[in-house]
Protein backbone atom coordinates (compact mmCIF):
# COMPACT_ATOMS: atom_id res chain seq x y z
CA UNK A 1 0.00 0.00 0.00
CA UNK A 2 1.54 3.16 -1.22
CA UNK A 3 1.80 6.40 0.64
CA UNK A 4 -0.54 9.22 -0.50
CA UNK A 5 -0.99 12.94 -0.41
CA UNK A 6 -4.40 13.55 0.37
CA UNK A 7 -6.36 17.22 0.62
CA UNK A 8 -9.51 17.02 2.85
CA UNK A 9 -11.29 19.73 1.75
CA UNK A 10 -14.26 21.13 3.66
CA UNK A 11 -16.32 23.52 1.85
CA UNK A 12 -18.85 26.18 2.61
CA UNK A 13 -21.48 28.00 1.12
CA UNK A 14 -20.62 31.68 1.42
CA UNK A 15 -23.59 32.81 3.39
CA UNK A 16 -23.99 35.47 6.15
CA UNK A 17 -24.98 33.04 8.73
CA UNK A 18 -23.44 30.28 9.96
CA UNK A 19 -23.18 26.61 8.51
CA UNK A 20 -21.98 23.41 10.44
CA UNK A 21 -21.74 20.37 9.05
CA UNK A 22 -21.40 18.70 12.14
CA UNK A 23 -24.65 19.04 13.96
CA UNK A 24 -27.89 17.19 12.77
CA UNK A 25 -26.10 14.09 12.63
CA UNK A 26 -23.92 15.28 10.10
CA UNK A 27 -26.18 16.23 7.65
CA UNK A 28 -25.49 19.95 8.66
CA UNK A 29 -27.77 23.39 9.72
CA UNK A 30 -27.66 26.80 8.48
CA UNK A 31 -28.71 29.14 11.02
CA UNK A 32 -30.80 31.60 8.51
CA UNK A 33 -33.35 32.86 11.39
CA UNK A 34 -34.77 35.32 9.01
CA UNK A 35 -37.25 37.50 10.36
CA UNK A 36 -35.96 41.19 11.15
CA UNK A 37 -32.85 42.96 11.91
CA UNK A 38 -32.57 41.52 15.62
CA UNK A 39 -32.55 37.74 14.22
CA UNK A 40 -30.18 39.45 11.48
CA UNK A 41 -27.62 40.61 14.17
CA UNK A 42 -27.74 37.13 16.32
CA UNK A 43 -27.17 34.98 13.04
CA UNK A 44 -24.14 37.30 12.00
CA UNK A 45 -22.75 36.69 15.79
CA UNK A 46 -22.84 33.13 15.66
CA UNK A 47 -21.56 33.00 12.49
CA UNK A 48 -18.41 34.80 13.80
CA UNK A 49 -17.88 33.18 17.52
CA UNK A 50 -19.05 29.26 16.31
CA UNK A 51 -16.94 27.04 14.38
CA UNK A 52 -15.91 23.44 14.01
CA UNK A 53 -15.71 20.66 11.20
CA UNK A 54 -17.03 17.47 11.48
CA UNK A 55 -16.12 14.72 13.79
CA UNK A 56 -16.50 12.33 10.94
CA UNK A 57 -13.67 14.09 8.78
CA UNK A 58 -10.99 15.20 11.08
CA UNK A 59 -11.44 11.48 12.86
CA UNK A 60 -11.19 10.09 8.78
CA UNK A 61 -8.14 12.06 8.78
CA UNK A 62 -7.01 10.36 10.96
CA UNK A 63 -7.10 7.22 10.40
CA UNK A 64 -5.74 7.84 6.66
CA UNK A 65 -2.40 9.58 9.11
CA UNK A 66 -2.36 6.02 10.72
CA UNK A 67 -1.53 4.31 7.57
CA UNK A 68 1.24 6.65 6.70
CA UNK A 69 -0.71 9.10 4.48
CA UNK A 70 0.37 12.44 4.04
CA UNK A 71 -2.69 14.62 4.90
CA UNK A 72 -3.80 18.22 4.44
CA UNK A 73 -7.52 19.68 5.52
CA UNK A 74 -8.48 23.04 4.33
CA UNK A 75 -11.96 25.14 3.71
CA UNK A 76 -10.15 26.54 0.30
CA UNK A 77 -10.95 25.30 -2.45
CA UNK A 78 -8.06 27.29 -4.39
CA UNK A 79 -5.87 24.97 -2.67
CA UNK A 80 -6.71 22.34 -4.64
CA UNK A 81 -4.08 20.97 -7.24
CA UNK A 82 -2.62 18.16 -8.93
CA UNK A 83 -0.06 17.59 -6.80
CA UNK A 84 -2.27 15.51 -4.26
CA UNK A 85 -2.86 11.95 -5.14
CA UNK A 86 -6.80 12.08 -3.79
CA UNK A 87 -9.13 14.90 -3.00
CA UNK A 88 -11.39 13.76 0.04
CA UNK A 89 -14.71 15.81 0.52
CA UNK A 90 -17.07 16.09 3.59
CA UNK A 91 -20.47 16.35 2.31
CA UNK A 92 -23.79 17.87 4.21
CA UNK A 93 -27.06 18.66 2.97
CA UNK A 94 -26.38 22.15 3.91
CA UNK A 95 -24.10 22.88 1.14
CA UNK A 96 -24.83 20.27 -0.93
CA UNK A 97 -24.90 22.18 -3.68
CA UNK A 98 -21.66 24.09 -3.45
CA UNK A 99 -19.88 20.85 -2.90
CA UNK A 100 -21.13 19.68 -6.14
CA UNK A 101 -19.80 22.89 -7.70
CA UNK A 102 -15.96 22.19 -6.01
CA UNK A 103 -16.20 18.40 -7.51
CA UNK A 104 -16.84 19.77 -10.78
CA UNK A 105 -14.11 22.02 -11.02
CA UNK A 106 -11.67 19.29 -9.30
CA UNK A 107 -12.40 16.83 -11.67
CA UNK A 108 -10.46 18.97 -14.44
CA UNK A 109 -7.76 18.03 -12.27
CA UNK A 110 -8.02 14.30 -12.70
CA UNK A 111 -7.34 13.14 -9.17
CA UNK A 112 -9.57 11.08 -7.32
CA UNK A 113 -12.33 12.34 -5.74
CA UNK A 114 -14.01 10.52 -2.45
CA UNK A 115 -17.22 12.25 -0.59
CA UNK A 116 -17.78 11.25 3.38
CA UNK A 117 -20.37 11.73 5.60
CA UNK A 118 -23.53 10.79 6.69
CA UNK A 119 -25.78 12.97 3.51
CA UNK A 120 -23.48 11.24 1.17
CA UNK A 121 -23.55 7.93 2.49
CA UNK A 122 -27.72 8.69 2.57
CA UNK A 123 -28.09 10.52 -0.53
CA UNK A 124 -24.71 9.62 -2.93
CA UNK A 125 -26.44 9.99 -6.76
CA UNK A 126 -25.67 13.48 -6.93
CA UNK A 127 -22.01 13.55 -6.00
CA UNK A 128 -21.71 10.04 -8.28
CA UNK A 129 -23.59 11.91 -11.08
CA UNK A 130 -20.95 14.70 -10.85
CA UNK A 131 -17.80 12.13 -10.75
CA UNK A 132 -17.06 11.84 -7.19
CA UNK A 133 -16.49 8.48 -5.41
CA UNK A 134 -18.99 8.17 -2.62
CA UNK A 135 -18.14 6.12 0.54
CA UNK A 136 -21.27 4.39 2.03
CA UNK A 137 -21.22 3.89 5.92
CA UNK A 138 -19.34 5.57 8.63
CA UNK A 139 -16.07 6.79 7.01
CA UNK A 140 -13.84 6.17 10.13
CA UNK A 141 -14.51 2.81 11.13
CA UNK A 142 -14.99 1.68 7.24
CA UNK A 143 -11.29 2.85 6.36
CA UNK A 144 -9.79 1.45 9.57
CA UNK A 145 -10.49 -2.14 8.30
CA UNK A 146 -10.37 -1.32 4.66
CA UNK A 147 -7.74 1.02 3.81
CA UNK A 148 -7.28 -0.23 0.64
CA UNK A 149 -10.09 1.98 -0.63
CA UNK A 150 -7.63 5.38 -1.06
CA UNK A 151 -4.92 3.12 -3.19
CA UNK A 152 -8.00 1.58 -5.79
CA UNK A 153 -10.20 4.96 -6.28
CA UNK A 154 -10.81 5.80 -9.99
CA UNK A 155 -11.68 9.36 -11.26
CA UNK A 156 -14.83 8.49 -12.17
CA UNK A 157 -17.41 8.58 -9.65
CA UNK A 158 -18.82 5.26 -7.67
CA UNK A 159 -20.51 3.79 -4.97
CA UNK A 160 -17.90 2.09 -2.19
CA UNK A 161 -18.89 -0.11 -0.14
CA UNK A 162 -17.01 -1.50 2.22
CA UNK A 163 -16.14 -5.34 2.25
CA UNK A 164 -14.71 -5.76 5.61
CA UNK A 165 -16.53 -5.19 8.76
CA UNK A 166 -16.66 -1.24 10.07
CA UNK A 167 -14.00 -1.60 13.28
CA UNK A 168 -15.07 -0.85 16.34
CA UNK A 169 -14.63 2.96 17.92
CA UNK A 170 -12.06 2.10 20.39
CA UNK A 171 -9.88 1.11 17.58
CA UNK A 172 -9.86 4.58 16.07
CA UNK A 173 -6.35 6.79 16.31
CA UNK A 174 -7.57 10.31 17.85
CA UNK A 175 -8.59 12.63 15.35
CA UNK A 176 -6.19 14.70 13.35
CA UNK A 177 -7.09 17.90 15.26
CA UNK A 178 -3.81 19.23 15.32
CA UNK A 179 -3.42 19.22 11.29
CA UNK A 180 -7.14 21.00 10.79
CA UNK A 181 -5.75 23.96 13.69
CA UNK A 182 -2.77 24.42 11.60
CA UNK A 183 -5.32 25.91 8.83
CA UNK A 184 -8.63 26.81 11.52
CA UNK A 185 -9.34 27.06 15.28
CA UNK A 186 -12.55 25.40 16.35
CA UNK A 187 -14.02 27.91 18.37
CA UNK A 188 -17.41 27.82 20.91
CA UNK A 189 -18.29 31.64 21.98
CA UNK A 190 -21.16 29.44 23.70
CA UNK A 191 -18.08 27.95 26.21
CA UNK A 192 -16.23 31.35 26.09
CA UNK A 193 -12.91 32.28 24.21
CA UNK A 194 -9.84 30.31 23.19
CA UNK A 195 -9.39 26.70 21.58
CA UNK A 196 -12.91 24.50 21.73
CA UNK A 197 -13.50 20.92 19.90
CA UNK A 198 -16.05 18.61 19.53
CA UNK A 199 -14.99 14.87 21.11
CA UNK A 200 -17.39 11.98 21.73
CA UNK A 201 -18.42 9.87 24.81
CA UNK A 202 -20.78 6.82 22.60
CA UNK A 203 -22.47 6.92 18.85
CA UNK A 204 -25.72 5.73 18.10
CA UNK A 205 -29.30 6.56 19.42
CA UNK A 206 -32.00 4.05 20.44
CA UNK A 207 -34.85 7.01 20.91
CA UNK A 208 -37.81 6.89 18.96
CA UNK A 209 -37.38 10.49 17.64
CA UNK A 210 -35.74 8.11 14.52
CA UNK A 211 -38.88 8.88 12.86
CA UNK A 212 -37.34 12.63 11.82
CA UNK A 213 -33.48 12.43 13.32
CA UNK A 214 -30.91 12.29 11.18
CA UNK A 215 -28.60 10.93 14.09
CA UNK A 216 -29.16 7.11 13.51
CA UNK A 217 -28.97 7.39 9.67
CA UNK A 218 -25.29 6.56 9.93
CA UNK A 219 -24.20 6.17 13.80
CA UNK A 220 -27.47 3.38 13.89
CA UNK A 221 -29.66 2.95 17.02
CA UNK A 222 -27.17 0.71 18.99
CA UNK A 223 -25.08 2.55 21.55
CA UNK A 224 -21.30 2.45 21.06
CA UNK A 225 -19.56 3.46 24.02
CA UNK A 226 -15.34 4.94 24.17
CA UNK A 227 -14.20 3.10 27.23
CA UNK A 228 -13.85 6.18 30.09
CA UNK A 229 -10.21 5.76 30.32
CA UNK A 230 -9.41 6.14 26.97
CA UNK A 231 -12.26 9.18 26.79
CA UNK A 232 -10.61 10.92 29.57
CA UNK A 233 -6.89 10.38 28.29
CA UNK A 234 -8.23 11.98 24.83
CA UNK A 235 -9.26 15.20 27.14
CA UNK A 236 -5.85 15.21 28.67
CA UNK A 237 -3.88 14.98 25.58
CA UNK A 238 -5.47 18.04 23.79
CA UNK A 239 -5.39 20.19 27.13
CA UNK A 240 -1.84 19.23 26.78
CA UNK A 241 -1.00 19.59 23.25
CA UNK A 242 -4.00 21.20 21.66
CA UNK A 243 -4.53 23.96 24.61
CA UNK A 244 -7.94 22.99 24.41
CA UNK A 245 -10.01 23.92 27.89
CA UNK A 246 -13.20 23.72 25.91
CA UNK A 247 -15.07 20.69 25.06
CA UNK A 248 -18.67 19.58 23.50
CA UNK A 249 -19.69 16.48 23.43
CA UNK A 250 -21.61 15.12 20.73
CA UNK A 251 -23.50 12.42 21.81
CA UNK A 252 -26.92 12.20 20.12
CA UNK A 253 -27.89 12.02 24.28
CA UNK A 254 -25.20 12.52 26.00
CA UNK A 255 -27.06 10.63 29.80
CA UNK A 256 -28.86 7.84 28.18
CA UNK A 257 -26.45 5.46 30.39
CA UNK A 258 -26.39 7.22 34.15
CA UNK A 259 -24.27 5.30 35.79
CA UNK A 260 -21.46 5.74 32.72
CA UNK A 261 -22.01 9.63 32.99
CA UNK A 262 -21.60 9.77 36.64
CA UNK A 263 -18.30 7.51 36.59
CA UNK A 264 -17.44 9.75 33.37
CA UNK A 265 -17.17 12.54 36.00
CA UNK A 266 -15.92 11.13 38.79
CA UNK A 267 -12.51 10.56 36.28
CA UNK A 268 -12.66 14.32 35.38
CA UNK A 269 -12.60 15.18 38.77
CA UNK A 270 -9.90 12.54 40.46
CA UNK A 271 -7.71 13.63 38.20
CA UNK A 272 -8.54 17.29 38.53
CA UNK A 273 -8.97 18.23 35.54
CA UNK A 274 -10.44 21.85 34.86
CA UNK A 275 -12.17 21.79 31.84
CA UNK A 276 -16.00 23.60 30.39
CA UNK A 277 -18.10 21.07 28.59
CA UNK A 278 -21.00 21.21 26.95
CA UNK A 279 -23.59 18.01 26.04
CA UNK A 280 -27.02 17.64 24.55
CA UNK A 281 -29.41 15.56 26.92
CA UNK A 282 -32.69 14.11 27.96
CA UNK A 283 -34.98 16.55 30.74
CA UNK A 284 -36.59 12.84 31.54
CA UNK A 285 -32.53 11.53 33.36
CA UNK A 286 -32.19 14.38 35.00
CA UNK A 287 -32.16 14.88 39.08
CA UNK A 288 -30.01 16.84 41.71
CA UNK A 289 -27.57 14.17 41.98
CA UNK A 290 -26.52 14.16 38.34
CA UNK A 291 -26.38 17.64 37.56
CA UNK A 292 -24.37 18.12 40.91
CA UNK A 293 -21.82 15.88 39.73
CA UNK A 294 -21.97 16.51 35.87
CA UNK A 295 -21.31 20.51 37.04
CA UNK A 296 -18.19 19.51 39.18
CA UNK A 297 -17.11 18.08 36.61
CA UNK A 298 -17.08 21.04 34.19
CA UNK A 299 -20.62 21.15 32.38
CA UNK A 300 -21.67 24.45 31.74
CA UNK A 301 -24.52 24.22 28.87
CA UNK A 302 -26.50 21.39 28.15
CA UNK A 303 -29.02 21.15 24.74
CA UNK A 304 -32.31 20.28 25.36
CA UNK A 305 -35.04 19.40 22.69
CA UNK A 306 -38.42 20.19 23.92
CA UNK A 307 -39.62 20.72 20.55
CA UNK A 308 -43.62 21.65 21.27
CA UNK A 309 -45.99 21.23 23.94
CA UNK A 310 -48.78 20.56 20.91
CA UNK A 311 -49.82 16.57 21.98
CA UNK A 312 -50.34 16.17 18.25
CA UNK A 313 -47.84 17.20 17.66
CA UNK A 314 -45.74 15.02 19.30
CA UNK A 315 -47.72 11.99 18.84
CA UNK A 316 -47.54 12.55 15.03
CA UNK A 317 -43.61 12.74 15.34
CA UNK A 318 -43.20 9.46 17.76
CA UNK A 319 -41.45 11.49 19.68
CA UNK A 320 -40.92 10.53 23.38
CA UNK A 321 -41.17 14.39 25.74
CA UNK A 322 -40.58 14.32 29.45
CA UNK A 323 -44.33 15.72 31.27
CA UNK A 324 -44.57 19.98 31.80
CA UNK A 325 -43.80 19.37 35.16
CA UNK A 326 -40.53 17.28 34.48
CA UNK A 327 -39.11 19.41 32.17
CA UNK A 328 -39.46 22.70 34.44
CA UNK A 329 -38.29 20.55 37.31
CA UNK A 330 -35.09 19.06 35.48
CA UNK A 331 -34.84 22.98 33.90
CA UNK A 332 -34.38 24.17 37.66
CA UNK A 333 -31.89 21.69 39.31
CA UNK A 334 -29.65 21.88 35.83
CA UNK A 335 -29.55 26.04 36.43
CA UNK A 336 -29.36 25.94 40.15
CA UNK A 337 -26.11 23.72 39.44
CA UNK A 338 -24.47 26.64 37.36
CA UNK A 339 -25.49 24.82 34.04
CA UNK A 340 -26.86 26.79 31.32
CA UNK A 341 -29.88 25.14 29.81
CA UNK A 342 -30.48 26.15 26.07
CA UNK A 343 -33.94 24.58 25.26
CA UNK A 344 -34.66 23.86 21.39
CA UNK A 345 -38.24 23.79 19.75
CA UNK A 346 -39.36 23.36 16.27
CA UNK A 347 -41.91 25.47 14.41
CA UNK A 348 -44.12 23.78 11.56
CA UNK A 349 -44.51 19.79 13.39
CA UNK A 350 -47.62 17.80 11.66
CA UNK A 351 -50.49 19.41 12.97
CA UNK A 352 -49.23 22.82 14.26
CA UNK A 353 -50.74 26.19 13.36
CA UNK A 354 -50.04 29.49 14.10
CA UNK A 355 -52.39 29.32 17.54
CA UNK A 356 -50.51 25.95 18.62
CA UNK A 357 -46.38 27.82 18.03
CA UNK A 358 -47.57 30.95 19.87
CA UNK A 359 -48.60 28.89 22.60
CA UNK A 360 -45.27 27.07 22.60
CA UNK A 361 -43.77 30.60 22.40
CA UNK A 362 -45.37 31.92 25.66
CA UNK A 363 -44.38 28.38 27.45
CA UNK A 364 -40.60 28.56 26.14
CA UNK A 365 -40.50 32.55 27.45
CA UNK A 366 -41.99 31.11 31.07
CA UNK A 367 -39.18 28.63 31.61
CA UNK A 368 -36.07 29.36 33.57
CA UNK A 369 -33.40 29.00 30.86
CA UNK A 370 -30.08 30.45 29.80
CA UNK A 371 -30.76 29.86 25.75
CA UNK A 372 -33.33 29.24 23.68
CA UNK A 373 -33.61 27.94 19.85
CA UNK A 374 -36.70 27.56 17.39
CA UNK A 375 -35.99 25.90 14.30
CA UNK A 376 -38.90 24.73 11.54
CA UNK A 377 -39.76 21.19 10.91
CA UNK A 378 -37.80 19.65 8.26
CA UNK A 379 -38.63 16.34 6.80
CA UNK A 380 -35.01 14.61 5.87
CA UNK A 381 -34.01 12.01 3.19
CA UNK A 382 -33.42 8.82 4.30
CA UNK A 383 -35.76 9.30 7.62
CA UNK A 384 -38.91 7.14 7.78
CA UNK A 385 -41.17 10.01 7.97
CA UNK A 386 -39.68 11.71 4.53
CA UNK A 387 -41.58 8.74 2.45
CA UNK A 388 -44.91 10.92 4.46
CA UNK A 389 -43.49 14.55 2.76
CA UNK A 390 -41.50 14.15 -0.43
CA UNK A 391 -44.55 14.97 -2.84
CA UNK A 392 -45.06 18.09 -0.56
CA UNK A 393 -41.35 19.39 -1.03
CA UNK A 394 -41.05 22.65 -2.27
CA UNK A 395 -37.19 23.16 -1.86
CA UNK A 396 -35.84 23.82 -5.72
CA UNK A 397 -32.13 22.68 -3.58
CA UNK A 398 -30.76 20.90 -1.17
CA UNK A 399 -29.23 23.92 0.26
CA UNK A 400 -32.55 25.21 1.24
CA UNK A 401 -32.58 22.31 3.68
CA UNK A 402 -31.32 24.65 6.66
CA UNK A 403 -33.55 23.92 9.36
CA UNK A 404 -34.73 27.57 9.64
CA UNK A 405 -36.28 27.55 6.34
CA UNK A 406 -39.90 25.52 5.90
CA UNK A 407 -39.40 23.45 2.84
CA UNK A 408 -42.74 21.73 2.00
CA UNK A 409 -46.26 22.70 2.05
CA UNK A 410 -47.48 22.48 5.24
CA UNK A 411 -51.20 22.20 6.28
CA UNK A 412 -51.53 24.94 8.00
CA UNK A 413 -48.42 27.48 8.08
CA UNK A 414 -46.83 29.18 5.50
CA UNK A 415 -43.02 31.09 4.67
CA UNK A 416 -44.93 34.33 6.17
CA UNK A 417 -46.29 32.78 9.60
CA UNK A 418 -42.67 30.78 9.74
CA UNK A 419 -40.80 34.30 9.09
CA UNK A 420 -43.01 35.84 11.69
CA UNK A 421 -42.46 33.33 14.56
CA UNK A 422 -38.80 32.94 14.25
CA UNK A 423 -38.58 36.69 14.51
CA UNK A 424 -40.67 36.67 17.50
CA UNK A 425 -39.67 34.08 19.34
CA UNK A 426 -36.01 35.34 18.97
CA UNK A 427 -36.81 39.15 19.54
CA UNK A 428 -39.11 38.42 22.79
CA UNK A 429 -37.15 35.73 24.33
CA UNK A 430 -32.87 37.90 23.90
CA UNK A 431 -34.37 41.34 23.92
CA UNK A 432 -34.38 41.10 27.70
CA UNK A 433 -32.13 42.97 29.29
CA UNK A 434 -32.12 40.26 33.13
CA UNK A 435 -31.24 37.44 29.69
CA UNK A 436 -28.58 39.31 28.28
CA UNK A 437 -26.82 39.62 31.80
CA UNK A 438 -27.69 36.52 32.80
CA UNK A 439 -25.60 35.51 29.67
CA UNK A 440 -23.04 37.71 30.45
CA UNK A 441 -22.39 36.46 33.88
CA UNK A 442 -22.16 32.70 32.61
CA UNK A 443 -20.14 33.33 29.96
CA UNK A 444 -17.58 35.19 32.56
CA UNK A 445 -17.47 32.18 34.97
CA UNK A 446 -16.67 29.96 32.37
CA UNK A 447 -13.63 31.81 31.76
CA UNK A 448 -12.41 32.49 34.93
CA UNK A 449 -12.44 28.50 35.17
CA UNK A 450 -10.60 28.31 32.37
CA UNK A 451 -7.85 31.06 33.16
CA UNK A 452 -7.65 30.57 37.03
CA UNK A 453 -9.28 27.03 37.35
CA UNK A 454 -12.24 28.49 39.63
CA UNK A 455 -15.97 27.59 39.90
Amino acid sequence: MSNLKILFLDIYKNESFRINKDVNGGFGTGNNYVGGLFTKLLAKYQKESIFWPPIYFASTMGVAESFKHDCKYTTNLEDANNNFDIFILSSSIVACETEIKAIRILKDLRVPILVIGPFASTCPEKYIKNGANVLIGEPDTALLTNPKILNELKTEGDVIHPSNIPASIEDLPLPSWAEIFKHKKCVMGFLGSGNSLPIYASRGCPYSCFNYCTYPLQQGRNLRNESIKRLVDQIEFYIRDLKVKSFLFRDPVFTINRKRVIDICKEIIRRKIKIVWGAELHLKDVDYELASIMSKAGLRIVFVGIESINPESIKKTKRQNAPIDKQLSSIKILERNGISVKAMFIFGFPGDNLNNALKTIKYALRLPITYLQFSVFTPYPGTPIFSEYKNKITAKNYEQYTQWDLVFNHENLNNFDIKYLLNKSYKDFYSSLLRLLKIFYRITKIEMRKKFGLF
